[in-house]
């Protein structure tokens, strides 16, 4: 139909393909095809011109306001996809969304008052597609290779304990002390496998298996449970800012690396980004560098020999 138009527009094949940007023949071509589909003819064709038959005088109207609306159509959508502007669905597992995205995703609605959000805290990892979500929040390994990710941040994790635990049990050393010691064991993390601490230092990697006193399926409940003098807890630094300045919790084996974990915004396979969904994940990577940039400090209270409860 475009073919049809612009050669009856521009008064031949050779100008409607320089208006097109491709050759006569596919011009030509396409023409064709869609007179055969019409079971009509629309062009008369001599070698010094090319005119319209009766048909194609009756067709051309119609067919180039269909091509216009078309364009509005495409124009509109296009425009309205670049505007902060309609719905977002996000899926993110509690004990990360707790502490780090549900700050920043409320920060985001506060500032794109034209943008509806529904974020679901789940364990469960939703089907995108199927459920209809834009996006989810994932860690560490990513399973289905369909997804299009974007890594938002590195988490890093330090084991902690309250300094009432550690004057009761004693400050672990090494991390074969760590055996001595009631553990907090964050159990979606590592399913039902034996419970193992991983440690790094200088190079040389160490792996020791711990007493999972209490096993807890969210990181709010399992750094409650530390505040609580229950054991020592494998907790993400950045979200323990305010505990470490008070002297609730300090920090255990710090010369000791733990592995980290990568953060991912995850969507949908498809080719585009919406701007509302792009202008959401740009949030997210700066807000966690603006944590990161700043990791939690212990406060002058927070040695386990200070005498605080």
């Amino acid at each position: 139909m475009s073919a049809f138009v612009a050669v009856a527009r521009n008064g031949g094949f050779a100008a409607a393909a320089r208006s097109l940007g491709m050759s006569s023949t596919a011009v030509s071509r396409h023409v064709a095809q869609l007179e055969q589909s019409l079971g009509v003819t629309l062009l008369r064709r001599t070698t010094r011109s090319v005119t319209l038959t009766e048909s194609g005088a009756r067709y051309l109207p119609q067919a180039a306001a269909i091509l216009e609306e078309i364009e509005r159509l495409n124009a509109q959508t296009s425009a309205n996809e670049r505007k902060l502007q309609g719905s977002l669905r996000l899926s993110a597992p509690p004990g990360t969304a707790s502490d780090l995205v549900v700050p920043l995703v409320l920060e985001f609605a506060e500032t794109h008052a034209d943008i509806d959000i529904e974020l679901s805290l789940t364990e469960r990892r939703v089907d995108l597609v199927a459920e209809g979500y834009d996006a989810a929040i994932r860690s560490g390994p990513l399973s289905d290779s369909r997804l299009i990710a974007r890594q938002i941040a590195t988490m890093r994790y330090g084991l902690f304990a309250s300094p009432a635990y550690l004057r009761a049990r004693g400050t672990p050393r090494l991390p074969d002390d760590i055996a001595q010691h009631d553990c907090l064991y964050w159990r979606s993390h590592y399913g039902d496998t034996p419970a193992r601490w991983e440690f790094l230092r200088d190079g040389a990697e160490q792996s020791v298996p711990i007493r999972a006193r209490l096993r807890i399926s969210g990181m709010p409940a399992l750094r409650e449970a530390a505040l609580c003098g229950l054991g020592i807890a494998m907790l993400p630094e950045v979200s323990l800012r305010d505990e470490l300045h008070e002297g609730l919790l300090v920090p255990v084996l710090a010369d000791y690396e733990l592995p980290a974990t990568p953060l991912y915004l995850v969507r949908p396979p498809a080719r585009f980004e919406t701007a509302r969904l792009r202008a959401l994940s740009d949030h997210l990577v700066r807000g966690f560098r603006e944590r990161l940039a700043h990791p939690a400090q212990a406060g002058p209270a927070a040695s386990p020999e200070s005498g605080q409860d």
